[in-house]
Order: structure tokens, then sequence, then C-alpha cells
């Protein structure tokens, strides 16, 4: 399946609602706003806080939708932004359909892309709950360093809780490229 990114459209709340939907069961244990109470108006706002937040220079967030038809796949990007460092922090996920197929890899490398060569960052950070095993392997097929377990560093269901962190530098990228 090949693969594209790009950002929100205002038409893409309902299908994004259903993609965020059907990945309930395996999103929802790392990323607490995957809820199957999640309804159209929370797709909606996240879709034109997504507009704002990319003109403000915040977070760049990118639909990931399969290249031929158009379908809704994911979601992948770069938030936590500080440009005074260049730095920003990726997040990921994919659709149960789009699972086992390399789509979040594809995707993740893609934002990175955009992140070093359009937006200039010099580092790029992943942090991943210590048990989500899934996240843990995207980050390092990403050719991201592991740098250890900071405590504290996210925050799921009110608990803060550990987090592996990784990070992907310019050159880690190109490496990646190449392998």
């Amino acid at each position: 399946m090949e693969i594209r990114i790009r950002k929100f459209r205002e038409s893409d709340a309902a299908e994004f609602t259903q993609a965020v939907l059907e990945s309930v069961d395996h999103v929802a244990p790392w990323l607490p706003w995957c809820t199957a109470e999640y309804r159209i108006e929370d797709g909606r706002d996240w879709v034109m806080t997504a507009a704002v937040n990319w003109r403000d220079g915040n977070d760049y967030r990118f639909l990931v939708v399969d290249a031929e038809v158009g379908t809704i796949l994911g979601s992948v990007g770069i938030n936590q932004v500080v440009p005074q460092h260049q730095t920003g922090n990726l997040g990921y996920w994919v659709r149960k359909a789009a699972l086992g197929r390399g789509v979040c890899t594809r995707a993740a490398r893609m934002a990175i892309e955009y992140a070093f060569d359009e937006l200039q960052f010099q580092r790029i950070e992943v942090h991943v709950h210590t048990e989500n095993l899934a996240s843990n392997l995207v980050a390092r097929k990403l050719g991201g360093h592991f740098e250890g377990i900071q405590r504290n560093k996210i925050v799921l269901r009110g608990e803060s809780c550990a987090a592996n962190c990784y990070s992907i530098i310019p050159a880690d990228y190109l490496a990646s490229k190449i392998n």
C-alpha cells in the first residue's frame, strides 16, 4: 500500500472520527483522548485546532492516507515545538485496518523528513510508554537513539508514567534511509 501524509481539511472530521473509533482497542491504552466516546465534534475540534496550531508553528499534524483511494489511515505529527532549539516531539498512530503493514513507520519518516527539510529542525524526540511495544518498535525503526527512561514523562488516565525517550537528529534520519 502506498501512503502519503497531508494537512487536515475541514471535510476530514467525519472519516477521522471513524478511524479513531475503529482504533480504540489498540490506541486507547496509550493515548487517552482515544475513547469509545469520541464524537464528530471532537473530530471537528481536532481538525480546526490543527490548522490554527500549524499556522502558529506549535504543532504540525498530518493525516496519513492511502495514496490511491485517499482513505484515512491514521495521523502523525510534530508537536511540543521549541523554535529556539529547533526541536519537536513526534507522535503517531494508525487505525486498526492499517496495522502490520509498515504504515506507521513510513508515515512517521515522512513527518520527520518534513521537520528536518522544511522546518530545519535539528532534533526530534519520541516519548513512548515503556510497555507500548509497537510504538517503541516504530521509534527504533525510525533510527531513534534510545536516550533512557524518563520518569513521570507522560500522563495516562491521570497517572504520571515513565517513558522511553528516543531522539532522532538529521544524521540518524539519513542513516535510517540507507538501511
